[in-house]
């Protein structure tokens, strides 16, 4: 009977571990194909979990949680211990590498604040991010915590996905924390956070080069407002009229030449003598 019974769970457990591996190797078969690209880069961006927020306020159910971002958190600090060595040893699932080929990196560059939040609603950041890989990686998540002194498994916590990013890549994409952050500490002494942790990979799914760029702790006063370049429409030139030059006035009757001294005198009654003594006293 014991024979039976340990040979019954013997294959339950053999028939488990063949429907795990057959997962694996189907996400692995699927992970390229089924990515849609981000958005383009300068594009008008929204919160990428605006639905997830409005519903999560709308039924009043916290859905926040961030365990694996301390488990992330953790990690880390012993990868900082051991020089960041750890990387190889640590069990990671990368159906992105191909034999022969070094694993890459996803880089959190910087974090703005796109608008603050209020008693109706949290803040949301903008997060840039890049891939120093030679092949495109998606299907990865990026967790933003809302944290007042000391992170706790529940404290506000917001997550997204990343479908795809190409080889090189520049992004950005917008988060917004869940209202809950705005109200944080004891009854009746309730304020927001003051602290926010961004992680990118924030399961740790990837096998990366450098798993410590990964993770960004902001303090909140800390963090740049997102300045948005707005260009100035072109002022259209102000037209002077030219004027026309005025014309000269134009006599109706032509002048009549000014008289001359040598008018009153007849040259043919002048003897040489007296025609040179007339020219000598006109001149």
């Amino acid at each position: 009977m014991n024979i039976q019974g340990h040979a019954t769970k013997l294959f339950a457990l053999g028939a488990l571990l063949a429907l795990s591996m057959g997962h694996a190797k189907a996400q692995q078969a699927n992970a390229l194909p089924g990515l849609s690209p981000t958005a383009p880069i300068g594009t008008a961006l929204q919160p990428v979990n605006a639905g997830h927020i409005r519903a999560s306020q709308v039924l009043g159910i916290p859905t926040s949680y961030c365990g694996h971002v301390i488990n992330l958190l953790m990690t880390n600090r012993m990868r900082q211990s051991f020089g960041n060595a750890g990387n190889v040893a640590a069990p990671a699932y990368a159906p992105y590498l191909r034999a022969g080929q070094s694993p890459g990196d996803l880089q959190l560059l910087c974090v703005h604040l796109v608008c603050d939040g209020d008693a109706a609603k949290g803040p949301v950041f903008q997060i840039s991010l890049k891939n120093n890989s030679n092949v495109p990686i998606g299907n990865f998540r990026i967790s933003v915590v809302g944290v007042l002194g000391r992170i706790h498994m529940h404290s506000p916590t917001a997550t997204i996905t990343v479908p795809r990013m190409e080889a090189g890549c520049e992004t950005q994409m917008q988060v917004q924390l869940p209202v809950t952050c705005m109200s944080l500490g004891i009854s009746g002494q309730l304020v927001p956070f003051d602290t926010l942790i961004v992680a990118v990979d924030s399961f740790d799914e990837w096998l990366e080069c450098d798993e410590l760029n990964n993770v960004q702790i902001l303090k909140r006063a800390e963090i740049p407002l997102l300045v948005v370049a707005t260009v100035a429409p072109p002022v259209a030139a102000e037209t002077v009229p030219v004027q026309p030059a005025p014309e000269a006035a134009v006599p109706s009757t032509p002048q009549e030449k000014a008289p001359s001294p040598l008018d009153n005198i007849d040259l043919d009654d002048l003897v040489p003598d007296e025609a040179e003594k007339a020219g000598f006293l006109i001149r």
